[in-house]
C-alpha cells in the first residue's frame, strides 16, 4: 500500500498545490539563464570597445618605444597619430611616471586638466598593469592608458588617450539587446551610477534603493538575482562585468512579465486538489481490493505450501492479473517440488534396492564361487599332503591345481574389489582408471569405445575424481545396458574452469525429457544419479537424445567444490 497508494497521492496533491510555483520556478530559470548570457554578450561588446582604444596605443608604444633623449621626435610621432582615426576625443599624450607630459612648454590638453584623472591612471599603470582605465569625469569623459618601456623592458611612462562615453555608441549598443517589451539594459560604472541604458521609456534615472545592486556590483562573475527595485516592484537582475574600469552590464525585467500568463490558472487549483482527493480514494480502495487483500491471500497460500500443502495454491486468489499470474506460476513451482520429491523417493527406493540386489550378488558370488573354490582348494591341499610320501609326482600335480585354483580365486577377489572400489584410480590416477574402464567396456561384444582427452591434464581432489570416475562409469553402464550401440566415446575436457565429460553412443536414443523430475518418473534412475552426483560438486548435466539418433550426456563440474 505504501509504494502503491501513497506516492501517488503525493505526486497527484504535489502537483495540485505547486504547479504553479513549479511552473514559475522553471520560467525564472529560463529567463534568468537568458538574461545572464545576454548580460555577457553586452559586457563583452562593451569590453571590445574599450580594448579597441587600448590596443591602438600599445601597438604605438611598443613600434615607438619610450626614450628620455627622443622627447622631440616622440612628440612628432604623437602628433602625426592626432586623434587615432577617431577612437579618441582628444590628442594622445605621452606621460611619465607621474601623470606629466615630459615637456610642458608646449601647454597640456584640456583632458589633463582634471589630475585626479591622470594620477589614478598613471598609478594603476606603474604597479605593472598592461591597461588602464580611469573614471569617468562629470564631462562624461575618461581616460585610457598602457605603459611605455625603454630597451631595458622597464616602465617609465604610459601612453594615454581621452575617450568621450558619448562617442562609443552604447545606447545604440544596449537598445539592439531584446529582453521583453519591459526590460530595460544598464551600464553603470563602479558606484551603481547609470552610464547608459537601452533607450527605454522604463529607463530609470538612478538605480539606487535596488536591493540586487550592491550584490551585483562586487560580483567579478556573471550572475542572477531575484530582487525588488527602489518601487517595490519584483525583478529578475542579470549582470555582468566589463572588466575594465569597474564597469557592469545589468538588465532588469519585470516578474509579472514573465509569470503573467500563468497566474490565471491559479482559480483551477481548488479544482486540482479535490480532484487528487477523488484519484487518492479511488486508488486506496482499488489498491485494497485488487492488489492489498490478493497479496495477502497468495502469502498465506505460500506459507501453506512451506509446510507441505502443495494444493494450497490451486485455489484463485483474485485481484489483477499479475497477481493471478503470479498464483499460477507459483502454483507450477510447487507441482514441480512435489513432483520431484516423489522422484527422488523412487530414486531413492531404487538406490536402496539396487544396494540389496548388490549386496546379494556379491554375497551368492562369494558364497557360490569364492566359498566353493576354497573349499575345493581345501581338498586338493589334504590329499596332496596325504600322497606326499607315497607319490610326490602326485602331489606335485596336485599342487600345480591349487595354484591355478589360487590365481582364479585372487582373480575373483580382485573383480570384487574393483567393484566396490576402483584402485586404479586410486594407485595410478583419474585418467589411467578411466582408459581401464574403457577398457573393460570395449571388451563388450559388439561395441567400440574411445577416449579422448582434452586441454590440459590435472590432478583433482580425490572426491571430485571419484565423482567423475562415477558419472563416467554410470553413463558406460547405461550404454551397454540400454543404448545398444555399436560405437561409444568419452570426451574428457580440462578446460579453465570447469572439468567437463561426455559420454556419448550411436545407439537408439529416446525423447529426452523438459525438466529434471521427469527423470525419476521414466525410471532413468541411472541418469538422476549422474545429475544429483553434478549437483552436489555444483555442477550441471545436460542430455541430448531422441529416438534413433542415439544419446549424449555431457556433464560440466568446477574445479571448486561449493561450500
Amino acid at each position: 500500500m505504501l509504494w502503491t497508494v501513497l506516492p501517488l497521492t503525493l505526486v497527484l496533491i504535489g502537483v495540485a498545490f505547486t504547479g504553479v510555483y513549479s511552473h514559475e520556478q522553471a520560467m525564472r530559470d529560463l529567463v534568468q539563464e537568458r538574461d545572464r548570457s545576454l548580460a555577457q554578450v553586452s559586457a563583452s561588446q562593451v569590453r571590445e570597445l574599450l580594448r579597441q582604444r587600448l590596443s591602438a596605443l600599445a601597438v604605438l608604444a611598443v613600434e615607438q618605444p619610450f626614450h628620455h633623449n627622443q622627447r622631440a621626435e616622440q612628440r612628432a610621432l604623437l602628433a602625426e597619430a592626432g586623434d587615432m582615426a577617431g577612437l579618441f576625443a582628444g590628442d594622445v599624450v605621452l606621460l611619465d611616471e607621474n601623470g606629466n607630459p615630459p615637456d610642458t612648454s608646449t601647454g597640456r590638453p584640456a583632458w589633463l586638466q582634471e589630475d585626479d584623472l591622470v594620477e589614478a591612471l598613471a598609478r594603476t599603470v606603474m604597479t605593472g598593469q598592461d591597461a588602464a582605465v580611469s573614471p569617468l569625469s562629470a564631462g562624461g569623459l575618461f581616460v585610457v592608458g598602457v605603459p611605455v618601456r625603454d630597451e631595458a623592458g622597464v616602465v617609465n611612462g604610459l601612453l594615454a588617450g581621452p575617450v568621450a562615453l558619448s562617442d562609443l555608441g552604447l545606447e545604440a549598443l544596449l537598445s539592439q539587446v531584446q529582453v521583453g517589451e519591459h526590460g530595460v539594459v544598464y551600464l553603470t560604472d563602479a558606484d551603481g551610477r547609470i552610464l547608459a541604458h537601452s533607450r527605454s521609456a522604463q529607463a530609470r534615472d538612478s538605480l539606487a534603493g535596488h536591493t540586487g545592486l550592491d550584490a551585483a556590483l562586487q560580483s567579478e562573475d556573471a550572475g542572477v538575482t531575484l530582487c525588488r527595485a527602489p518601487d517595490g516592484e519584483q525583478m529578475t537582475l542579470a549582470y555582468a562585468p566589463v572588466g575594465l574600469a569597474g564597469w557592469q552590464v545589468l538588465i532588469e525585467q519585470p516578474w509579472n512579465e514573465v509569470v503573467g500568463p500563468v497566474l490565471r490558472y491559479s482559480q483551477f487549483m481548488p479544482l486540482v486538489a479535490a480532484l487528487a482527493v477523488v484519484v487518492s480514494v479511488l486508488t486506496l480502495y482499488y489498491g485494497v481490493r485488487a492488489i492489498a487483500r490478493p497479496l495477502q491471500s497468495l502469502g498465506r497460500q505460500a506459507e501453506r505450501v512451506a509446510w507441505g500443502d502443495f494444493e494450497a495454491t490451486a485455489a484463485p486468489v483474485g485481484g489483477v492479473e499479475e497477481i493471478e499470474d503470479l498464483r499460477r506460476t507459483l502454483d507450477q513451482m510447487a507441482r514441480r517440488i512435489q513432483r520431484y520429491q516423489r522422484g527422488m523417493h523412487d530414486y531413492i527406493a531404487a538406490i536402496t534396492q539396487g544396494q540389496e540386489e548388490e549386496r546379494k550378488r556379491l554375497a551368492r558370488e562369494l558364497h557360490d564361487d569364492t566359498a566353493q573354490a576354497l573349499v575345493a582348494l581345501n581338498q586338493q591341499v589334504e590329499m596332496a599332503q596325504k600322497i606326499l610320501g607315497t607319490d610326490p609326482e602326485g602331489a606335485a600335480e596336485r599342487l600345480a591345481e591349487v595354484r591355478g585354483m589360487l590365481a582364479e580365486i585372487l582373480e575373483s577377489v580382485r573383480r570384487f574389489s574393483r567393484d566396490l572400489r576402483p584402485i586404479y584410480l586410486e594407485d595410478l590416477g583419474f585418467l589411467p582408471a578411466l582408459e581401464m574402464l574403457t577398457r573393460e567396456a570395449d571388451q563388450e561384444e559388439n561395441l567400440s569405445v574411445r577416449l579422448t582427452v582434452a586441454g590440459a591434464a590435472r590432478r583433482l581432489p580425490p572426491d571430485l575424481e571419484l565423482a567423475a570416475y562415477r558419472i563416467v562409469q554410470e553413463a558406460l553402464n547405461n550404454v551397454v545396458q540400454h543404448a545398444q550401440a555399436s560405437q561409444a566415446w568419452v570426451t574428457v575436457s580440462f578446460a579453465a574452469e570447469n572439468l567437463v565429460l561426455s559420454v556419448g553412443d550411436d545407439g537408439q536414443g529416446f525423447e529426452s525429457p523438459d525438466l529434471p523430475d521427469a527423470l525419476a518418473r521414466r525410471g532413468h534412475f541411472g541418469l538422476m544419479g549422474i545429475q544429483e552426483r553434478a549437483f552436489l560438486y555444483g555442477g550441471q548435466m545436460s542430455i541430448r537424445s531422441a529416438p534413433g539418433d542415439g544419446t549424449e550426456v555431457t556433464v560440466h563440474i568446477p574445479y571448486s567444490v561449493p561450500d
